[in-house]
């Protein structure tokens, strides 16, 4: 299954629930995380540095490489293919590309035949990056940030998933939205998170992620939440929505 994680604002901890979720999926499945995101921030969260020769998501989206001949195994188990700031110059390179809305599903045709699970972390944007993922996704994990201003951007976001499965991924299913940066005993967060279950009828809200330091420490250390501080609070609600997921695929 192949999983699109978007969101067009940025700071709402796609990168981090990316690398949360593979995480916790390679301990039971095959699984492929892309970093779709020039900034390369998946990339450096899961301990890799892209040296001069290595493959990236640039080479596999402008066809002068296999997408299985650039993935690298990361020491937490999750695979990666990485991404630097040269897929800028890629997307660009798309745009004067016949069915350039599908490349990325063509290329990604050997990976879902060798991975469970594939996770795109898509950049922080609308698009012909994250229009690509969406083509080639099952299904769209949306992250949302507790905070009013972090709502705004979920209607353009739902638009344009609504085009997406109008002209070019029908079978696309949104799997529900994911608050973040939670902090449960302030009005702010409960205001926020009731105002996404009145608002998007017929959208999965998840359970919400604690806001803490860690997240940002482990990213640091390259490591999955659930091996820099073990089980608890900070990883149950990823672990829960593996469970949907996995009923998913």
């Amino acid at each position: 299954m192949i999983t699109a994680i978007a969101n067009q604002k940025g700071g709402v901890a796609k990168t981090t629930s990316t690398i949360s979720l593979g995480g916790l999926l390679a301990q039971q499945f095959s699984c492929l995380a892309i970093d779709l995101d020039p900034q390369g921030n998946l990339t450096t969260g899961l301990g890799v540095e892209v040296s001069d020769n290595q493959l990236t998501t640039y080479e596999v989206i402008t066809e002068t490489a296999e997408i299985l001949d650039a993935v690298v195994a990361t020491k937490s188990g999750l695979n990666l293919l990485p991404a630097d700031i040269s897929l800028a110059k890629g997307e660009t390179e798309l745009l004067g590309k016949v069915g350039n809305f599908y490349i990325l599903k063509e290329r990604l045709e050997p990976a879902r035949e060798k991975f469970q699970h594939i996770l795109i972390d898509c950049p922080p944007s609308l698009g012909l990056l994250t229009v690509n993922a969406l083509a080639a996704a099952d299904t769209l994990l949306i992250p949302v940030q507790c905070q009013f201003f972090a709502l705004k951007g979920l209607e353009a976001l739902l638009e344009t998933v609504g085009s997406v499965k109008k002209r070019l991924n029908p079978r696309l299913k949104i799997l529900g939205v994911l608050p973040t940066m939670a902090e449960k005993n302030t009005v702010m967060t409960q205001d926020v998170i009731n105002t996404l279950k009145q608002q998007l009828e017929g959208i999965k809200v998840f359970d919400p992620v604690p806001k803490s330091v860690k997240f940002a420490e482990s990213n640091l250390a390259g490591e999955p939440i659930h091996i820099y501080v073990g089980s608890g609070k900070l990883v149950q609600p990823y672990r829960a929505l593996i469970k949907q997921m996995v009923a998913e695929s």
